[in-house]
This record gives structure tokens, sequence and C-alpha cells, in this order.
């Protein structure tokens, strides 16, 4: 028989909880205080939600409560506005798991209907049995941070959408285009698309003589190899006779996605010189922030880790913060059964993609986890987006050990324990 001490818990600030249901334009909100249970609507309103937790005050301190606790399902972006008038007003807040709050709705109304008057009273056994997750702060630095890291990725998606649509416009453009597709982004393809928009019918138009002047003039480096080759592509290409005044059009719509591309690229860039100037702010701070390191982590890689994860320091074990990040790992275990185990991915998605992007180049032969790696694949048999999960994990545990220790990067300790260092050592 196995006994363990239970902890009580102690309301100790003498809260009263305050449950809402929160929608874009109103709030359904539920309350117990003394022997009366309060329910109400009010709209989704600064104003108006500055007047209500005003009279819920009132309530509470007749009743004894010292403060209140408001307590609500995450949705995105609109109950951001009710827990910035609460704090400001002094108030605790806290969430509850949307998932628990659709699964305890059954035990709490013993049916599986949904209404907006239900799920507050949910919320609030929820938090009664104190099943919160807790309303981080996390500064402004931090806040920038993470800001700046959401705009890096969504310009990186719309980048990699416009390079696709590139790449599909020059299929039609120029059809026997032999090159690979990072060509022409390199310096002797922009020059391509500088000096005839990758029209086939214009290189022919002008000579290989005057074509090869033109493009050595804008790329120097170019190869005599690459001049034929496109010139050979191009005379291939045009046997195709396509219309005139089409090519014109498909040759314009090439040039703005070029342009958009080029705007992107140049707005992608820009976020990364603000990212980094505000983590070297962060730095001034916060002394422990380690520096870079070349085949490790880089600046803007850091930034933008340490804008999903916010303040080290808030967690207190690195277990909390792979749970923070979604990488804890689930089990399914009943009896005699033995299911897979699994990544919850129930934290931060963007904080593992940029987890992955970090492990992406350490994991080739050479680098920093390429042994590491091999042996997961080779040895472990695992498939590769296990084995990059495996190395995600790793290097968020190890990031954090670098951090609490404050020490710089040693390639000895990073893959060791403790003891096995001090022993090697």
């Amino acid at each position: 028989m196995k006994i363990s001490q239970a902890a009580k818990k102690v309301n100790v600030n003498r809260a009263m909880d305050v449950s809402v249901d929160v929608h874009k334009d109103k709030l359904n909100i539920f309350f117990e205080a003394g022997n009366k249970e309060y329910a109400d609507e009010c709209q989704n309103r600064s104003t108006v939600i500055e007047g209500r937790l005003g009279c819920y005050r009132q309530i509470a301190e007749v009743n004894g409560m010292n403060t209140l606790r408001i307590i609500c399902e995450p949705t995105g972006e609109y109950h951001k506005k009710l827990f910035r008038m609460a704090r400001g007003m002094g108030f605790e807040t806290c969430f509850v798991n949307g998932e628990s709050v659709a699964k305890f709705r059954v035990i709490e109304t013993n049916d599986t209907g949904k209404t907006d008057t239900k799920d507050p009273r949910v919320i609030r056994t929820l938090g009664r049995l104190n099943k919160v997750i807790a309303d981080r702060t996390i500064g402004e630095n931090y806040m920038v941070l993470r800001k700046l890291g959401m705009m890096y990725d969504e310009g990186d998606q719309a980048n990699t959408r416009i390079r696709c649509r590139i790449d599909r416009l020059l299929v039609e453009l120029f059809c026997d285009y032999s090159f690979k597709k990072d060509f022409l982004y390199t310096p002797s393809g922009m020059a391509l698309v500088e000096i005839c928009g990758c029209n086939p019918y214009r290189i022919v138009k002008a000579g290989y003589g005057r074509f090869s002047a033109r493009m050595r003039r804008a790329a120097p480096r170019i190869r005599e190899e690459s001049l034929k080759r496109l010139w050979n592509d191009a005379l291939s290409s045009v046997r195709t006779g396509q219309p005139e005044e089409y090519t014109a059009t498909l040759e314009s719509h090439f040039h703005h996605l070029i342009i958009d591309w080029q705007w992107q690229k140049k707005r992608k860039d820009d976020l990364v010189q603000r990212m980094i100037e505000t983590l070297n702010r962060l730095r001034e701070k916060d002394p422990k922030i380690p520096t870079a390191v070349f085949g490790v982590i880089s600046d803007k890689n850091m930034a933008r880790l340490l804008g999903e994860t916010g303040p080290l320091c808030d967690f207190p074990h690195w277990r909390t913060l792979m749970r923070y990040a979604g990488l804890n790992i689930r089990m399914r275990q009943s009896g005699k059964y033995q299911g897979l185990n699994k990544i919850s991915k129930k934290g931060r998605p963007l904080l593992r993609r940029v987890l992955q992007n970090i492990a992406l180049p350490l994991v080739r032969k050479g680098c920093l986890y390429g042994s590491y790696y091999a042996q997961k694949k080779d040895e472990a048999k695992m498939p590769g987006n296990k084995a990059m999960t495996c190395v995600a994990r790793h290097f968020l545990k190890k990031f954090y050990g670098w951090y609490k220790s404050g020490e710089a990067f040693n390639k000895d300790r990073f893959f060791s324990c403790e003891s096995q260092y001090k022993e090697v050592a």
C-alpha cells in the first residue's frame, strides 16, 4: 500500500471566482457569493467590463472576499480585453483548458448539449477544483519578441507561397528552363529577371552576343557554360510558339511576383534586425541569456525561441518547459495493454516549429547532433520525423540548463549528465 500526504489547498488571497464565457460581442458570467448564485450577461466592451467588475468587487467585499479571480477559456484575442481590464483593477486572471471544459460539461450537466449559460458553470466547477492554467505576464520586451516572431513566421509562409507561384509560372513562361529552382534567386538569376524577365522570346530576339554581354555586366561571376545553357533552353522553349501578347502577360505577372518576393525578403530581414536589437536589450537585464554560438544557435533563432518561451526563470523545472512547448510524452497504458508513447502537442505550436528549424541544420553529418540523429535512425530504427522530435526535446532541455547555469557553451557538457562530466574531468 502506498500512502502519501495530500496537500490541502487554501485560498490565501480569499479570491471570489468569476467564471466568464467569452464571445466576440458579449460575455456570459457566473459566480457564487454567500448562499447566492449570480448569472450575468454584458457586452464585451471596455467601459461595460470595468463597470461590471466594479460591481462584482463590491459583492465580494460584502461577503468577506478580498479580490476577484477571473477565469475563462483562451479565445485567441477576445479574452485579452477582459484580462487587461481585470489586471489593471488588481484582480487575478487564469485560464481553463477548452478541452477540459468540453469533457467536463457532460459531467456537470449530465447531457451533451452546449449553451452560453452552461459553460460558465462548468468553468466555475473547474476553478473550484483548481484545474486552472496561470495567465503569464512576460514583460514588454518578451511580448515584442513574441509578436516579431509571429510576424516573421507569417512572412516566411507568405514568401514560400510566392516562390511556389513563381515556380509554377516559370514552367509556363520558360517551359524548357533546366536549372534548379534556387538558381533564380542567386545574383545570376536576378540578373536574368532584370534583363529579360525570364522571357525566352526576348532572349532569342536579343541574340546570344548581346544577351551574353548584358548578363556579364549584371552578374560578372556567371559562368560561360551557364550562359550557353540558358541560351539553349531559350531556343528550345520558343519552339512551342506562345502568342506574343499572352507571353507579355505572363512576363508582367512574373515581374510582379518577383517584386512581392523581394519585398517579403526585405521585410523578414528588417524583422530579424529588430528581434536581435530586442534580444540585446533583454541581455542587459538578464545576463544569464546565452550568447550565440556558431554551429549551435544564432541570435535570430535565439530571439525567436525566447520570444515563444518567455522568461525561462518562470519555469521551475525543464519538464514544465517541455509541457509548455507541447513536447511532453503522452502515455497510453492499461493493464496488459501498452500503447504508443507520443508527444502531447498541447503547447505552443510555433515554439515547436522554431525548435524544428533550429534542429534541422544541426543533424547533418559532422554537426552538433549528427551522430545523435544517426544513432536514433540507424540503431533505434526511428523514422526521420520522430528522430527530429527527439533532437528538439533534447535541445530544449539542454538550452534550459544552459540558461540556468549562466556559463558559456561547452560541447563536452552538452551530451553528458553532471556525474559523467565530473568523472571525466
